[in-house]
């Protein structure tokens, strides 16, 4: 499928407005400036972390190296407010403040990533964090200026695959890791340089492991059985069934789990493999810059066995008895017993992204620059079964293809008053294909216009912001989506002294429904569900059968929060408390309603509300000429909950936990502990998670090389009790654990 002519003229066309007046300005003098750490790109302003407004989340260096994990959810997992919503190994989505999926906007340098990881939890990031110069993550519902997909929050990779500067000199690095857990390799490398006033960037990683190892079995049979129950006694409400026909059901339920495998001591099918690489130059000068880069990245990953088994199972039995009564139909009957020989699920990505981006400083008029920023995406993914006899059929093929672009202006002080100014757009074209195909094919299109004015007085300091959006959804049918959201947001910095303030910030965020909470089994032509129950088709991964809701409004999230921030002395910190009140909060909800022994569930909408407290300090315990110790504190919690009763479904529970951080001319070593508690807040058709204790150690020893190179060898240990850890607000944690104790050893080269 090819990306339609006129979005990706328009998309290019944008991109070089820009790019080329910057380059046409451009000298063969290098412009460089300064990079402060602490700056936050993903803020409108660019401020050092102290002076913005948002409650934001910093990685890089060797602390995001620290924490790389083979998911972004698994690298952020850690951090105050965030947590890992995780479907085996191979994918982890963020969860902030308690939201996640299509609440979250994931953005590559800006831009959105265009793949199908909000459509379903089984569906993994397109996004390369092991090369990632800098990972950003911005909390709460406060960035306007990307889009109406933030009302949870922002995380934004960085990398350098379009140079903005010229370097001063060439670089190169070469890294190589191994993880026992599941006997994992990993290798990067990456070239930075400049030719003349043309700097250029590239990068390539692969990655491979083994079945991961686990503490204990698999599958956690006693809670699988205890919610098999609890959802029959709920149908059976709904239903009213005949108490012998339930325990048929039941018999036959037993029947199919086993042969289900509980692996024992590892996850099954767990093993996965990736690889990517990226190249970018740019035409650099006094006045501005123009680059573009290509990436491609590969992924090939397993489904852990237990739910998808046990959703092919209930498909398998209707199958047997139909061929009980059509023995005539020799085809169809070669077809069944292929299909009941599934033995797992692999899921096959590909992702190729063009970005072009471009800066154009201008020396006189109101405006101080303007910055243009494209991503062209091509992305598919198949979910591959694979049979006992070694055959192989996709089930189903996702592909989203588009492009998503943005210009911002940022203009001259006014008094006390600067402010940026811009648009976005996204077109995308987003389909499934196959036996399992749930959501139509659909055309996606939104353009939104936003500004931000910043108020600098003093010891207060103020922002003001503003986002309209028109969003649109076309399932090629008569049923068509198009709505338009507004979003506000203020905030109040009060500075106490030059290292500390207080934050106080008030916002309100629309976000518009999404394609799958709109059209999932669907018709595009009569804008309802199918009439016949056998034209429904079931979604693997949640094992149910998801109804959308063409007639879903706007979300609206009103939501303020509290803060005090501490920098810089013996003692740093920050506090946040938060209340987000969000109307027609849209969740899928089991209906009571079974068809063929399968679960129907649908979207609905019901006003929810979130609250929360988050908290990090850290305190300079010794401090030498040549090292120094480091005590640092954090925990989080957050509560959600319906406004007409009952708990929000997968909240995560509340963390604490301590590190200690020892600091040398060459060496560094972290001890880190959490806390998980119990989640007893759950859902009518959740089971409580327990609480577990979390251990972790890294260390790295750095040596130099000659006069312009290092050598740096790091250690890591993750999981050392070897704790059976029940991720609350993971889809498959009665199925699939985090992975066990694991030691990760590697070296890194630098020139």
């Amino acid at each position: 499928m090819k990306i339609q002519r006129k979005k990706l003229s328009a998309a290019v066309s944008l991109a070089l407005t820009v790019g080329y007046a910057g380059a046409a300005l451009a000298q063969e003098a290098t412009h460089s400036e300064d990079q402060i750490e602490e700056i936050v790109v993903t803020a409108p302003f660019q401020q050092s972390e102290a002076e913005t407004a948002l409650p934001v989340g910093i990685l890089s260096g060797e602390a995001l190296r620290e924490k790389i994990g083979n998911s972004l959810g698994d690298t952020l997992k850690n951090e105050i407010g965030v947590a890992n919503s995780s479907f085996g190994t191979g994918v982890g989505q963020v969860v902030i403040r308690g939201q996640s999926g299509n609440r979250v906007r994931v953005l590559q340098n800006g831009v959105g990533i265009t793949d199908a990881s909000s459509v379903s939890p089984d569906h993994a990031h397109g996004v390369n964090t092991p090369l990632a110069e800098r990972v950003e993550v911005i909390r709460g519902p406060s960035a306007l200026l990307y889009g109406s997909g933030a009302i949870g929050g922002v995380v934004n990779v960085i990398d350098n695959r379009i140079p903005e500067s010229l370097p001063e000199e060439a670089s190169f690095v070469v890294q190589q890791s191994h993880n026992t857990v599941s006997s994992q390799n990993d290798t990067l490398i990456r070239i930075d340089g400049a030719a003349g006033n043309v700097a250029f960037h590239l990068d390539a990683f692969t990655s491979r492991n083994d079945n991961v190892e686990i503490s204990g079995y698999a599958i956690d049979e006693e809670a699988v059985e205890e919610l098999e129950e609890l959802i029959h006694e709920h149908l059976e409400e709904g239903h009213h069934d005949d108490e012998d026909e339930h325990h048929d059901d039941e018999d036959e339920h037993h029947d199919e789990e086993e042969g289900v495998e509980n692996t024992n001591g590892y996850i099954g099918n767990s093993d996965a493999e990736s690889n990517g690489g990226n190249f970018g130059f740019s035409f650099v000068g006094d006045n501005g810059f123009f680059g573009v880069s290509i990436s491609d990245v590969e992924k090939d990953y397993g489904l852990p066995l237990g739910v998808h088994a046990h959703a092919h199972g209930e498909e398998e039995h209707e199958d047997e008895h139909d061929e009980e009564e059509h023995h005539d139909e020799d085809e169809h009957e070669d077809e069944d017993d292929h299909a009941e020989e599934v033995e797992f699920v692999r899921v096959l990505m590909e992702k190729t992204r063009y970005d072009f981006k471009g800066e154009l400083r201008l020396d006189d008029g109101f405006i101080q620059n303007i910055r243009a920023n494209v991503g062209i995406t091509d992305y598919l993914h198949d979910e591959v079964e694979v049979f006992a006899d070694g055959g192989r059929e996709t089930g189903t093929g996702y592909f989203n293809e588009g492009s998503e672009g943005r210009v911002t202006m940022t203009h001259v002080p006014v008094g006390d008053w600067t402010g940026v100014w811009g648009m976005q757009f996204s077109s995308t074209e987003f389909s499934a294909i196959g036996e399992e195909a749930f959501i139509p094919q659909s055309d996606l299109n939104s353009l939104g216009f936003f500004g931000v004015e910043r108020y600098d007085g003093g010891n207060w300091t103020g922002e003001l912001g503003i986002r309209f959006e028109d969003s649109g959804v076309d399932p090629n049918g008569r049923c068509e989506y198009s709505g338009n959201t507004t979003s506000l947001s203020g905030s109040l910095l009060y500075d106490v002294g030059a290292d500390a303030n207080f934050l106080f910030s008030a916002s309100r965020s629309q976000r518009a429904p999404t394609v799958e909470e709109l059209y999932s089994n669907v018709s595009a032509a009569t804008c309802a569900t199918f009439d016949d129950p056998e034209d429904l088709v079931l979604h693997a991964s949640t094992n149910l059968l998801e109804i959308g809701n063409p007639l879903l409004e706007e979300e609206t999230s009103n939501n303020i929060e509290f803060g005090y921030r501490q920098f810089g002395g013996g003692f740093t910190g920050e506090f946040s408390a938060y209340y987000n009140q969000i109307d027609n909060y849209i969740f899928l909800d089991l209906t009571g309603e079974e068809f063929e022994e399968q679960q129907l569930a649908s979207y609905l909408a019901r006003d929810a509300s979130f609250a929360g407290i988050e908290a990090e300090v850290s305190f300079n315990l010794v401090e030498g000429d040549n090292s120094s110790l480091a005590l640092g504190l954090f925990g989080d919690l957050v509560n959600a909950e319906f406004d007409s009763g009952g708990y929000v479904p997968r909240i995560p529970a509340s963390k604490i936990g301590a590190e200690l951080r020892w600091f040398g001319g060459d060496w560094s070593m972290h001890l880190h502990v959490t806390r998980v508690s119990e989640q007893e807040n759950v859902a009518e058709l959740e089971l409580p998670t327990g609480g577990y204790t979390l251990l972790s150690f890294s260390a790295d020893y750095h040596w130099d090389v000659g006069e312009s190179s290092s050598l740096e060898v790091f250690l890591r240990g993750e999981n050392l009790l070897d704790e059976e850890i029940r991720n609350h607000v993971s889809f498959l944690k009665n199925y699939a654990p985090e992975p066990g104790r694991g030691i990760l050893a590697g070296v890194r080269f630098e020139y």
